[in-house]
């Protein structure tokens, strides 16, 4: 009976106190010592008098505004208002008879703090600093609820996105993207669509992590791209967009995040369909040796349309305060058609005179689903920022494509230079497997000393299946061609790494010291050759030194100093030995002898973070003596051109980087940056050097009725690669935005690209010394307008716990319009 006393007495206890709680709402604004700058996203709790136990927080806008509702009961409270940068204010409050108080202008004072060697002074910083790498806040730029993520690169440090899409970081292309620390073949096949299909708002921040230290892969690339999603928050919050523009892109996302307890969630999934009008090339070729013909002239039409969807969940479970497993798996996937290519060629002799001709048909598909995930365990100790991680990563990565080509000639010019007609079709099959094991420790000695050390293994298997097919008039289907060679591969990889590292800091100067040690044992075998399979007897060693230093003159000021030095390994599409012989004058393969490339790069910056006003300076030098380059040679007899990868470049290149932005007044920002340098490029007695330069740059208003304006500009000199130059880009862009609902939570924009020119032209030229030079001339549609939508649920209170430390495989040579070496400026 007394039990049941006892429950009675608790139940009428806890209703009579409901009954006592009232709704109260509290509001103000945060600002800075001027009173005219609101603080951003500044904490504010609702806490008993002696500020010890929370009963409930929230955050302020962009601009320092706050409104929290509270439903308690009536007595005396005390508000806490907490900022990075800034001295933490308590202000006692009573609630009584009155539901609504308003505290008005709160003053916080200023003061300095360090963070994990990133200064944050003041308003919170879009760009800071650390060792070894450059972040940009992407959460707290306004544009970051109506952008896509690659829009956004647009304005990180370092970063170039050139008139057609393509991403450079320090004017090369060799680099690598990753989402969370980890890489993934998802960003790796299709960086452009990929990124373009990511909305903005479910980042975080971005990090340009400009000196890869020892941790990471002896294949460390010039520059990695670290995308920072937003986290698991206790409670729930998401974010439904979709987006549409004239020139047939649409698409939309969905991300959710919650924690219950322990237990976390993340998931999100995107869709992307593009497409595009028909398109044309004109192409013209001169050839300098003793050839057939002396002209090609080809004037093609193309289309385009495809779609592609993206799916990732993240889950994390706190066993204790010490204990943290967390695992991740995503699924990517989509297809890309190209139905209707057509191009006609002409042969000329030097007299213009025509010599032959033929039509090309060709109808391409590409169908790929790749898999990947990773599975974290994370010990930390009672010691600050001891830390042990043991992680395993997967990455199933299929890529299957199917190409009919169909050749006629013009029976007007009967020459034994026309190819012979034919129906065909190519069917590649390609996969990359890659399986890591990793553990990583890192041991703290007080303050000033960190030792960082790791083991690694990577299982990588690239399997080629190719074939070739004869349209068979009498079936009407495509039979086998069992006259080719398929060039069947499996290339196989084992790679042993590992690392260690030494960090010195002291209150204004830090350095750190590491190095690499990696073994690759290689098996490469060919099912049709068996004869000329490879393998390794010994595993290849590689001893790779890195160090960075830090010096801070002044509480706002940084200044960065490094060596780098690295390896490239060739990924599938550069070893490839399959032949595409779809255009039978022009036909193309891969090299599996192929040797990973070794580069060298020191680098100098200058940073400065104040409260209204970031900028860094950066320069830096680099140098590839055996890059990867794609490279064409003549058959005289035949007329042929054969295109392939060998280790035959060599570049060097110096740049310098300046990165500003400004906030005069809290409704008006400005950003711009630039970058300037030199190339060189060698091969036997072959040398290109190219000066060039890109600027572009940017300005934000916040308007009155909760709306926006963006207007972006950049471009760049005329750029050059190996063996091969292109034209000036440019690009200009309008958007304008208004937020709806309480608290924000609708968005609505609509933007403008390139409003005054329909179609652009763009040019290029490539040559082989003393073989040919060819120039082309491409037209296409640069003009769109289109319109985005972005809805947030939910509401966020405590984040959820990630493992800190996780696997990055940086080691492959990106493929697609991403690879093929460094190319100064706008590098194709």
């Amino acid at each position: 009976m007394r039990k049941y006393f006892l429950i009675v007495s608790l139940c009428l206890s806890s209703v009579l106190s409901a009954q006592n709680t009232e709704t109260y709402t509290i509001k103000g604004v945060v600002k800075d010592t001027t009173a005219t700058v609101g603080i951003p996203y500044a904490t504010i709790s609702v806490a008993d008098t002696l500020a010890t136990n929370f009963l409930k927080r929230a955050a302020a806008d962009a601009n320092g505004k706050f409104s929290v509702e509270v439903k308690l009961e009536k007595g005396d409270y005390m508000l806490v208002i907490d900022a990075t940068g800034w001295d933490t204010k308590k202000i006692p409050i009573t609630f009584s008879d009155d539901k609504k108080i308003d505290l008005g202008t709160i003053i916080l004072l200023e003061k300095s703090a360090e963070l994990l060697g990133v200064e944050v002074v003041a308003v919170k910083p879009l760009v800071t600093q650390d060792l070894d790498k450059i972040g940009y806040d992407v959460e707290a730029d306004p544009e970051s609820k109506t952008n896509n993520v690659l829009e956004m690169l647009r304005k990180v440090p370092l970063v170039t996105v050139d008139g057609e899409e393509n991403i450079q970081i320090k004017g090369s292309s060799s680099f690598k993207i990753y989402i969370n620390g980890k890489p993934s073949n998802m960003i790796t096949k299709n960086p452009k669509d990929v990124l373009k299909s990511m909305p903005a708002s479910s980042i975080k921040k971005i990090e340009v992590i400009t000196d890869p230290g020892a941790k990471y892969d002896a294949e460390g690339v010039t520059a990695i791209l670290n995308i920072v999603t937003q986290s698991a928050l206790q409670g729930f919050q998401g974010t439904v967009s979709a987006r549409v523009n004239t020139k047939g892109d649409l698409g939309g996302s969905v991300y959710f995040s919650s924690k219950i307890g322990k237990f976390g969630v993340t998931a999100n999934y995107g869709y992307n369909q593009y497409s595009s009008p028909n398109w044309s090339t004109s192409n013209s070729e001169y050839f300098t040796e003793s050839m057939p013909y002396k002209y090609s002239n080809t004037y093609s039409e193309s289309s385009y349309k495809g779609g592609w969807h993206w799916g990732n969940l993240e889950l994390s479970y706190e066993f204790d305060s010490l204990n943290l497993l967390s695992a991740s798996f995503g699924v990517n996937g989509g297809q890309y058609k190209s139905p209707k290519d057509s191009s006609f060629t002409f042969l000329r002799n030097e007299a213009l005179d025509t010599l032959g001709a033929y039509f090309t048909f060709g109808n391409f598909k590409n169908t790929y689903i790749g898999f990947n995930g990773n599975v974290d365990y994370q010990r930390t100790f009672k010691k600050p920022d001891q830390l042990l991680t043991i992680s395993y990563l997967f990455d199933l990565s299929p890529d299957n494509s199917e190409q009919i080509s169909k050749i006629t000639y013009d029976n007007r010019f009967p020459t034994n230079l026309n190819p012979n007609a034919y129906n065909q079709k190519f069917v590649k099959n390609g996969k990359t497997d890659e399986h890591t094991f990793q553990i990583d420790y890192t041991e703290p000695f007080n303050k000033k000393h960190v030792i960082e050390a790791g083991l690694k293994y990577i299982l990588r298997m690239n399997i080629a299946d190719n074939d070739y097919k004869l349209y068979d008039e009498a079936t009407g289907e495509y039979d086998r061609d069992t006259a080719r060679i398929t060039n069947d591969m499996q290339y196989l990889q084992h790679i042993f790494g590992a690392y260690a590292s030494y960090t010195f800091k002291l209150q204004k100067f830090s350095v750190r010291v590491g190095g690499r040690l990696e073994g690759t044992f290689r098996d490469i075998r060919y099912l049709d050759l068996p004869a000329q399979n490879f393998k390794d007897k010994k595993p290849v060693i590689d001893v790779i030194p890195s160090i960075s230093l830090s010096y801070k003159p002044t509480e706002k000021s940084t200044l960065r100093l490094s060596y780098t030095n690295g390896i490239l390994r060739p990924n599938i599409w550069n070893l490839n030995p399959y032949i595409d012989d779809s255009n039978p004058l022009n036909i193309s393969y891969g090299n599996p002898n192929l040797q990973s490339e070794r580069s060298h790069n020191i680098s100098f910056s200058y940073g400065f973070v104040a409260q209204k006003f970031n900028m860094n300076i950066s320069t830096s030098y680099g140098q590839t003596n055996n890059s990867i380059e794609r490279y064409t040679f003549v058959d005289t007899l035949s007329g042929v051109l054969h295109s392939t990868y060998a280790n035959i470049g060599k570049y060097q290149r110096i740049g310098g980087n300046l990165y500003l932005n400004y906030t005069p007044w809290k409704w008006l920002r400005l950003w711009a940056q630039s970058s300037i340098y030199y190339t060189n490029y060698h091969h036997h007695d072959y040398s290109e050097g190219n000066f060039g330069m890109n600027a572009w740059g940017g300005l934000n208003f916040t308007l009155p009725w909760k709306l926006k304006f963006n207007v972006s500009s950049g471009g760049s000199t005329p750029w050059v690669g190996y063996q091969m130059r292109g034209n000036a880009w440019y690009y200009y862009n309008f958007s304008f935005s208004r937020s709806f609902l309480k608290g924000d939570k609708l968005t609505v924009s609509i933007y403008v690209q390139n409003p005054f020119e329909k179609y652009r032209t763009f040019t290029g030229s490539s040559w082989s010394e003393g073989i040919y030079n060819n120039t082309w001339t491409s037209k296409q549609i640069t003009r769109a307008f289109g319109l985005s939508l972005s809805w947030s649920f939910g509401e966020m209170k405590a984040q959820i716990k990630k493992a800190e430390r996780g696997i990055s495989n940086d080691d492959v040579k990106s493929c697609g319009g991403q690879g093929g070496g460094n190319s100064g400026g706008g590098g194709k």
